[in-house]
């Protein structure tokens, strides 16, 4: 009985930070997407550590540092204006989080300086973005969605 009147609390309180973290890793997943849908790069950015990277994994492309995953950011928001995210599943830990989205727009304007046109179609495709989170923030974010289906949905193939 010792034991237990020892030993519980510190169990107790250890399970609280546990779930605190993980709660807190759960707004910060939610705000990834809300800060997408309002287009406040500056707001999305301040989500990452000073020394992260975000990484496109079907294309192979990364991104170092806040300046380098805004101007992505922005410069893939604002290919597709009418741009609406929708999360499907959150799963947290207390160092990681993953959110699988939905993202929806009509490419009305493009990637020029990709060589992908506006089509004036309207898409839906779904994706997963995998969080490694250091001290409350995106240390690492890799997205995981498939290219061939976003260039059918975008109506460059």
């Amino acid at each position: 009985m010792y034991f237990w009147m020892v030993f519980l609390p510190v169990f107790v309180f250890s399970g609280c930070n546990l779930n605190s973290t993980i709660k807190k890793n759960e707004e910060l997943a939610k705000a990834f997407i809300e800060t997408l849908n309002t287009r406040d790069y500056s707001q999305f950015t301040s989500l990452f550590l000073e020394d992260s990277f975000y990484e496109e994994v079907c294309t192979g492309q990364k991104y170092e540092g806040k300046e380098a995953i805004k101007t992505y950011t922005k410069g893939t928001i604002d290919g597709v204006p009418d741009s609406k995210f929708e999360i499907i599943t959150i799963v947290v830990s207390e160092t990681n989080a993953s959110v699988e989205w939905l993202w929806k727009g009509t490419n009305t304007v493009g990637w020029p300086d990709m060589g992908l046109p506006a089509t004036d179609k309207y898409f839906e495709i779904k994706g997963v973005s995998v969080m490694d989170i250091e001290n409350g923030k995106i240390k690492h974010n890799r997205d995981y969605w498939d290219w061939n289906t976003f260039m059918t949905g975008i109506g460059a193939e």
